[in-house]
């Protein structure tokens, strides 16, 4: 007789991610931005990507950016997306099916073609790009909206359209709004006053904002000169979230709107300890050319932020005893290839460094509290086999979605 499948802890995923179908943006688009979208061309040597008109020089193929270890030493450049890549990453139905065999309970998603719309000029493209994704991923998550939450994606560029695409997706059941670190190609930083009316917004619809990393190559970052793609993933991607922490608390949005909750994704963690005590150094160091705020920059951290990162971050531990477990979020990154791997719930379960406690507030605790996810509706949708009460222990590894699998 085969032994019974443990009870299962109701993981939430605080940043997966979707694949938007190609096909979507000639859908849905206006015609004057349709030649202008993301294009994927397969030929009989070699898979082509076009965006805003011109090839891109990605020195892996888009099925491999969805394939979780493409790039390790097993894995391939080469993964088809139409033929080698899970579905789940576009078809809500495997999607759900897929978080079964993985132990997931939720998945807040977040987009993969859509990151990085702030870095462009065409202010018109990026309206109306981000309010076609807005829409497909409403339709998405529709599926079950119980267990598939979306990030509405809102380009800062356009105060007042953003503040109502805010409102129209808050409406419309979106959980959280995703903002670049970076608002716009001239450099606009998020403690901006004249961002405050999205910020209201935000906070009137009742959700958190989350800024997350986007194009580690954004000319906005002033990184695209380092052309090695692993580089700009090691430098940029934790930098411009450090840029986002900075601003948003030296430029005094956390004072001005106290009920705002704001989260730091992907791009690790253990930096935090460091940038929050250096912030706060520098307030006493330069107390004559600079005002400190009222907190500190740890305490309105601790009260009003998050951050989500790699769960095998040597710095994890320490960041999570700084800021509070609550305030460190297990996330798997799935599909993308930098993400998690092999398996991103077992990382985190068997990291000898943490606490039972603060493991469940990682994969449950925390992400419930800044989501504002019911984690006893999602139990009773959900049904048996599943519990707050789970032994750590018994929690099932993902199944192995890595490269040398598919």
């Amino acid at each position: 007789m085969a032994a019974p499948n443990p009870v299962r802890l109701p993981i939430i995923d605080a940043d997966g991610h979707v694949m938007e179908p190609f096909a979507m943006w000639q859908e849905r688009l206006p015609e004057q931005y349709r030649e202008l979208a993301w294009k994927r061309v397969v030929g009989p040597d070699a898979e082509k990507v076009h965006f805003m008109g011109n090839p891109t020089s990605f020195e892996w193929t888009v099925g491999s950016l969805c394939t979780p270890g493409s790039l390790s030493p097993n894995g391939r450049l080469d993964y088809d997306l139409d033929a080698d890549v899970d579905r789940g990453v576009d078809d809500p139905v495997r999607r759900l099916a897929l978080m079964d065999e993985q132990g997931v309970a939720v998945s807040v998603l977040f987009p993969t073609m859509t990151l990085g719309l702030d870095d462009l000029d065409d202010i018109g493209f990026r309206l109306a790009y981000a309010r076609a994704y807005n829409e497909w991923i409403e339709e998405f998550c529709a599926a079950d909206p119980v267990r598939l939450r979306w990030a509405a994606v809102i380009p800062l560029a356009d105060t007042d359209w953003a503040v109502a695409e805010i409102e129209r997706c808050a409406a419309a059941g979106c959980t959280t709004v995703m903002l670049s670190p970076v608002p716009t190609p001239a450099g606009h930083n998020l403690g901006a006053t004249e961002f405050d009316p999205a910020w209201a917004a935000i906070v009137a619809a009742g959700i958190p904002a989350v800024v997350h990393a986007a194009n580690p190559a954004s000319r906005s970052l002033g990184m695209s000169h380092l052309w090695a793609n692993r580089t700009q993933w090691q430098m940029s991607v934790p930098f411009q979230l450090a840029i986002g922490v900075m601003y948003v608390i030296d430029g005094g949005v956390l004072e001005r709107f106290p009920d705002l909750e704001v989260g730091f994704f992907e791009g690790d963690v253990g930096w935090l300890p460091q940038w929050i005590g250096r912030l706060d150094e520098t307030y006493r160091k330069m107390a004559l050319v600079s005002t400190a705020p009222s907190r500190s920059a740890l305490e309105q951290f601790r009260a009003q932020c998050t951050i989500s990162g790699e769960p095998a971050d040597l710095g994890l531990a320490l960041t999570a005893g700084l800021v509070g477990a609550d305030r460190v979020l297990w996330a798997s990154d799935w599909p993308h290839q930098d993400g998690a791997w092999p398996d991103p719930i077992v990382i985190l379960r068997d990291r000898d460094d943490l606490t039972d406690a603060q493991k469940r507030a990682m994969f449950v605790g925390g992400p419930a509290r800044f989501y504002r996810i019911d984690v006893d509706r999602v139990l009773e949708h959900l049904g048996a086999g599943w519990s707050r009460e789970a032994d750590l222990a018994a929690i099932p590894a993902m199944l192995p979605v890595d490269a040398v699998a598919v």
